[in-house]
Parts: C-alpha cells; structure tokens; sequence
C-alpha cells in the first residue's frame, strides 16, 4: 500500500518533533532517566514476587498483566527519544525526502 505523502508543514511538524525527541535523549539527565526506568521496573518486579511467593492464594492474573503492561510502558517511553531520529529518517526517505548531512552505517 503507497503511503500519503505529507505537507511541507506537516513535515516540518514531524522533523521538528523528531529533533526534540533526539535532544532529550543527548540531555545529560537522560542515562539517569533510564536507570530509574530500570530501577523501577525491577522494584515492582521484586514486589510482584514476593507477593506471588508469599501468598496461599492463586496469584490474580489481571495484577501481573497490569505490572507487565506497566513496565512494558516505562521501557517503550524510555525507548521513544532513542528510536525516533532512526523512524523519521526511514519514513522521510519513504516520502522521497533527500536527507542532507546523513550518513548511512
């Protein structure tokens, strides 16, 4: 299936996004943005069993699909910056947009 082209002010929108999403992740702050990430995620996974272990009762199946769901959440947000520049350039190039300056790996 073709893709719709975009505006040139929707392309616009779309690379001025892209490079806010780049510079938080070259903020100084983001590695500790992402070892609370990861610092939560095992928090509540500890939690989660301790619960699951500690318990005489079947485990309920909704909490532990919310948990996952949770840090799968806190993952996916802490990968949005990182992936972005790399998703913008491919559906760029898809558009037939000419990407000046880069350089292919």
């Amino acid at each position: 299936m073709p893709r719709r082209r975009l505006s040139t002010e929707a392309r616009e929108k779309l690379a001025r996004t892209q490079a806010s999403l780049t510079a938080l992740a070259q903020h100084p702050s983001w590695p500790d943005f992402e070892d609370e990430i990861e610092r939560k995620s095992m928090r509540i996974e500890k939690h989660v069993l301790a619960v699951t272990l500690g318990s005489n009762k079947p485990i309920n199946p909704e909490e532990i699909s919310y948990w996952r769901g949770f840090i799968q959440g806190m993952r996916w947000l802490g990968a949005v910056p990182t992936g972005a520049e790399n998703r913008l350039e491919v559906y760029l190039r898809q558009q037939g947009v000419q990407l000046e300056g880069v350089v292919d790996e």
